[in-house]
């Protein structure tokens, strides 16, 4: 960490090519890899204490992502009030002491899925926080100019550590156990923590965090955020709530449509993170987005997802998926952006937050929405009928939105 003490880092701390930056994307880079291996080795166990039990894996999963449909206001409040820098370093540390939380009884010999599901809870309550306080330190890290280009390596970079998590994950727990796997995800926490800290005395906030949070505790507070803000807000609850459903479509098109086994189906995972790649690569070379572009990548990805319905054989539905990753990173990326771009420094955690709760937040209910249609209807309308009603939620919003577009041009 010598660099990071140097003046020349102290100077240098905003940008892409800063060295605050370089040491806080190697440093997330664990934690998210760290992370993953804990996602995997978390469902595993879930699914040996209940054999066969897909209500309970449901469950899990829902007890993470609740929490940020229930509380994003209040999570967005925290992090609009405090240093970004000092709200991450505290919720890092929450996460490193809820996998220690399940490592230490699976050390003794214990685990009870009544434990476990209120403790995800409880680490979903923590990630609620998080997000937007990472969100907001990455604008204060790199600046508004490079906001853009930052956010698109940063996905790029720590999307291969995505893809390697559940790989290494499944090694340490044929190896070891999943017991392992939540002592090194705690341990993989240590290193943004450490940087946090360094660089929470170096790097300024873009803009002060505002007291004046408190005035958007109405009820009506959604309304209150700028009207591009709301735009995004809402297609991020389609995209992310019932598009980005492959948890549950991917399964049903490998065993029912295409009759692949294991291994065709594991790549489906594959070109879809290929794809998502390929389009943090490309959007780090845009320049900042408008309202209009996160709106026609999500027309984008609502179509692609009709077409990969409709493919007759598997390599065709695959390179679909590559264009499905490439969308949904880009609509992301640009949507993300936008809202910090957009919002009032005293608004921009209630902001971020709403987007993430759209985004991650309604995941447990669309998987049940797209599920009934997959059961009614069948397994291609489980993607078309989301991908329909995508494609028609940006053609609305953009139509509403292009007035506005032009009378700011003149």
């Amino acid at each position: 960490m010598a660099a990071l003490d140097s003046p020349a880092a102290a100077s240098s701390a905003g940008g892409v090519a800063s060295a605050g930056y370089r040491w806080y994307l190697g440093s997330q880079v664990l934690s998210i890899l760290g992370t993953m291996m804990s996602y995997t080795a978390l469902f595993w166990l879930a699914l040996h204490i209940r054999p066969g039990g897909a209500p309970v894996l449901a469950a899990v999963d829902a007890a993470q992502c609740l929490p940020m449909l229930l509380f994003s206001r209040r999570a967005g409040i925290i992090v609009a009030r405090h240093r970004a820098a000092r709200v991450a370093m505290t919720t890092q540390g929450l996460q490193a002491a809820g996998a220690l939380a399940i490592g230490f009884p699976l050390l003794a010999g214990w685990m009870n899925i009544w434990y476990l599901i209120p403790l995800c809870f409880v680490i979903g309550c923590v990630q609620c926080v998080d997000l937007p306080a990472r969100q907001t330190f990455m604008l204060d890290l790199v600046g508004p100019g490079d906001l853009r280009r930052g956010s698109s390596l940063f996905a790029t970079v720590t999307g291969l550590a995505k893809i390697a998590g559940p790989g290494v994950a499944g090694i340490i727990i044929a190896a070891s156990g999943e017991t392992a796997v939540f002592f090194v995800n705690a341990a993989s926490f240590l290193g943004v923590i450490t940087v946090l800290a360094r660089l929470s005395a170096r790097v300024k906030p873009a803009e002060a965090p505002s007291r004046e949070a408190t005035a958007i505790r109405r009820f009506r507070w959604l309304l209150d955020l700028p009207r591009g803000v709301q735009a995004a807000v809402a297609m991020a609850l389609l995209v992310g709530g019932f598009g980005l459903q492959f948890a549950v479509t991917n399964p049903l098109m490998a065993s029912r449509v295409f009759h692949l086994g294991s291994v065709g189906f594991g790549l489906f995972g594959t070109f879809m993170a290929v794809g998502g790649i390929a389009g943090n690569y490309y959007s780090a070379h845009r320049q900042d987005p408008g309202p209009l572009e996160f709106m026609a990548w999500s027309g984008v990805f609502g179509v692609a997802e009709c077409l990969a319905a409709v493919m007759p054989v598997a390599w065709a539905y695959d390179a679909i998926l590559v264009a499905l990753g490439a969308a949904t990173q880009l609509f992301a990326v640009s949507a993300t952006v936008y809202v910090q771009q957009a919002t009032p420094v005293a608004q921009r955690g209630p902001a971020l937050s709403a987007y993430n709760a759209g985004f991650i937040g309604f995941v447990p209910a669309g998987a049940f929405v797209v599920a009934a249609i997959a059961a009614t209807a069948g397994t291609r309308w489980a993607l078309i009928g989301p991908g329909l009603a995508i494609v028609a939620g940006a053609v609305a919003l953009a139509g509403r939105e292009r007035p506005v577009s032009r009378a700011r041009r003149r």
